[in-house]
């Protein structure tokens, strides 16, 4: 959602105004793909409901979520709309109250009625109350959102190759279960794969998909001892681990350290179904000292196992670390130590391997410019599923990649980026160099008009390649979001060295229907040398 410029000077006034109150800003700590989770809760008056502006740079808004959980001193939020990556340090600020929250203040100003007067109502307006009750109760435990989506590829190349797919999808979060700091969890999605032929054996004609990404029931106050979650989960403190069906129990020592174990099977990878052949477990220690808004510090060591059976897949250990300070320096180290033993130390030829080191630096000198620095090292790892792979067909080279970014807010709305990154295997003669770069221009000829051009590119030892697009943005203050867009991309590579062409064409668009209902529809048209035909998408959805 392209946000214009009467609500983006709401969006400053509140910052201005609030700076000095502390109540309305709440610095992210860190995000998901789908949860934004914030620095403050009910200490600080906030409420499940109300809705937030992500502010970059205390001046560039580039989301809005709402929250759907609170605790005394943390709260998590969805994602409503997003322009660009929502990144810790960012500021949300609150710009809707729930009518739930309102209604508390007015209540608590105005006395309760005497029993006399509540035995005086009707029963049909006992049943209004009770339902109107119910309403705003509801309303401040659910959130989520149901859709059916349906996309078709029209393939007009000579290969014919059509396929079409609809989708539903289901995604619930229910909030303090029992008035306590319980939350239920459900996320799934069921796909029918419908295409013109048949591919291979794993890759049928037709074929039905359900996957159920997450079904848990979590216990999650940091004022207690003991939180768990229980169900389909993922553990918010370990990477690498995946989706277990399981448990995870955590204890909380202090405000400032806490730690638990994990354990369960792993889901199949190809069905989500459940297994028990694949069993995980873990355990971590996690230390988070000090305020965003000044300074803090957080730390996490982990160390998860899987085993097929009784045989070894896979053993590491998981370091990750991260400071702030304000909203200027933002810094972020994670890695993964795989311990090899048995076949693995044979397979691996060590017995500690650096399978992952990441890290992150981002600093914003002004309000204008912020600069981002990162560099990753990884390389692949043996497990149980590739065991028998021959050795000289596994790719186990080292990789270390170098990316330097700056982004740039100029006068008259205007927003500039760019990042330029060199990446190396062990193996190849040279590096690999890449880079990306784009422009957008905020209320381009009319309010509420955005104009994007972007261009990325690659040079690599065996090919290179560029991609370059333009986009046309219109909003509108109803929530309507209409967009166009023109792109190229091309390649020149492959055993005969030659270049290939492919263009694109796409126009979408978002619409609010009656109530929560939305309908997002997308239309694109491809030609070129490698793929000639259309796209269409369609979903139809309420959140609630």
């Amino acid at each position: 959602m392209k946000f214009g410029a009467s609500f983006l000077l709401v969006i400053l006034l509140s910052l201005v105004g609030f700076a000095q109150k502390g109540k309305d800003i709440f610095p992210i700590k860190y995000t998901t793909a789908e949860t934004v989770y914030l620095e403050g809760g009910k200490a600080k008056g906030l409420n499940v409901g109300d809705k937030l502006m992500v502010v970059c740079d205390k001046k560039k808004v580039v989301a809005e979520i709402e929250v759907v959980y609170v605790a005394e001193h943390s709260a998590s939020c969805r994602i409503i709309h997003t322009d660009e990556p929502i990144k810790p340090g960012d500021l949300a600020v609150v710009v809707t109250r729930t009518k739930q929250t309102e209604s508390s203040v007015q209540t608590s100003k105005t006395p309760e009625p005497t029993p006399e007067k509540k035995e005086v109502l009707t029963v049909k307006e006992k049943k209004t109350v009770q339902k109107r009750r119910q309403s705003r109760r509801n309303a401040s435990r659910l959130s989520g959102s149901v859709s059916v989506q349906y996309y078709h590829w029209n393939d007009q190349s000579a290969s014919n190759l059509d396929f079409s797919q609809p989708t539903a999808r289901f995604n619930l979060r229910v909030n303090n279960l029992w008035n306590k700091e319980y939350q239920l969890r459900i996320r799934t999605r069921t796909r029918y794969n419908q295409r013109s032929q048949e591919l291979g054996p794993d890759i049928p004609q037709n074929e039905l998909r359900n996957r159920v990404y997450e079904l848990s029931l979590s216990y999650d106050n940091p004022q207690v001892p003991f939180n768990y979650k229980v169900g389909r989960i993922i553990s918010n403190y370990m990477s690498g681990i995946g989706y277990i069906d399981g448990m995870q129990f955590q204890y909380n020592l202090s405000p400032s350290v806490r730690m638990g174990i994990f354990a369960g099977t792993q889901p199949d990878w190809r069905t989500s179904n459940f297994q028990t052949n694949i069993q995980k477990f873990g355990a971590f220690w996690n230390y988070r000292q000090g305020e965003i808004q000044s300074s803090q510090f957080e730390s996490t060591i982990a160390a998860a196992a899987e085993y097929h059976s009784s045989v070894v897949s896979r053993e590491f250990v998981y370091i990750r670390n991260s400071y702030s300070y304000q909203s200027r320096l933002y810094l972020y180290q994670s890695a993964e130590i795989d311990i090899n033993r048995n076949w693995r130390k044979a397979r691996a030829g060590e017995r500690f391997s650096l399978t992952n080191l990441f890290l992150s630096a981002r600093y914003r000198h002004a309000n204008w410019l912020t600069l981002g620095l990162t560099f990753d090292n990884r390389k692949n790892y043996w497990t149980y599923e590739i065991r028998t792979i021959e050795q000289i067909l596994f790719d186990d080279a080292l990789r270390r990649g170098l990316r330097g970014s700056i982004s740039l807010r100029l006068p008259a709305k205007v927003f500039v980026y760019s990042n330029v990154g060199i990446r190396k295997r062990e193996t190849d003669s040279r590096s690999t160099y890449s880079y990306a770069g784009g422009i957008r221009k905020a209320d381009f000829l009319l309010r509420r008009l955005s104009l994007g051009i972007n261009a990325a590119g690659f040079n690599s030892p065996l090919s290179s390649g560029y991609t370059a697009s333009l986009r046309l943005a219109k909003s509108l203050l109803s929530g309507q979001r209409f967009e166009v867009g023109l792109g190229n991309y091309a390649y020149t590579g492959g055993v005969d060295n030659s270049t290939r062409n492919n263009k694109w064409a796409r126009v979408n668009g978002y619409f609010p229907l009656m109530g929560r209902i939305f309908l997002y529809g997308q239309y694109e048209y491809n030609w070129g040398a490698d793929i000639k035909g259309q796209r269409i998408l369609t979903e139809l959805g309420y959140r609630f």
